[in-house]
């Protein structure tokens, strides 16, 4: 199976940003809200939001979720929102493991997004050639 497909790729990029626009408008609506989650995750949570690193991770995660749907730049919505999928990967596998295949999940779709834009990514592991500017030869 190929897995580069345009299908593929088109259908896990549209639902990975969905995911993300959808947990983005949803936290500005809730708010703070802990209902329905155990208590370290709960109380980590209201001072994140209280911190205002929530509302910062929320605008990521609406802004790279459209980036991703309407297909504009998705090579680097997927690298902008990697820490946030690893962030969520942690945080519930140390806090609330019940939520843990989410964050496996979600790891997994930006994985596959990292490897079907790979070809763009390349040139960010490059070793810089000895006649750059900013080596001096």
């Amino acid at each position: 199976m190929n897995f580069r497909n345009k299908y593929l790729l088109n259908t896990i990029r549209i639902l990975f940003g969905l995911v993300f626009l959808a947990s983005g408008i949803m936290g500005f609506v809730q708010g703070p809200n802990a209902d329905g989650i155990p208590e370290p995750m709960a109380s980590i949570t209201k001072n994140l939001w209280s911190a205002g690193l929530f509302q910062m991770i929320k605008v990521t995660e609406i802004v790279t979720g459209l980036m991703l749907m309407l297909n504009f730049l998705p090579a680097l919505a997927a690298i902008l929102i990697a820490p946030v999928s690893v962030g969520i990967l942690v945080f519930n596998a140390m806090l609330a493991p019940i939520f843990l295949p989410i964050g496996i999940v979600i790891a997994l779709l930006n994985a596959y997004l990292g490897y079907a834009y790979w070809d763009k990514y390349k040139v960010l592991f490059k070793h810089r050639n000895s006649t750059s500017v900013f080596t001096g030869g």
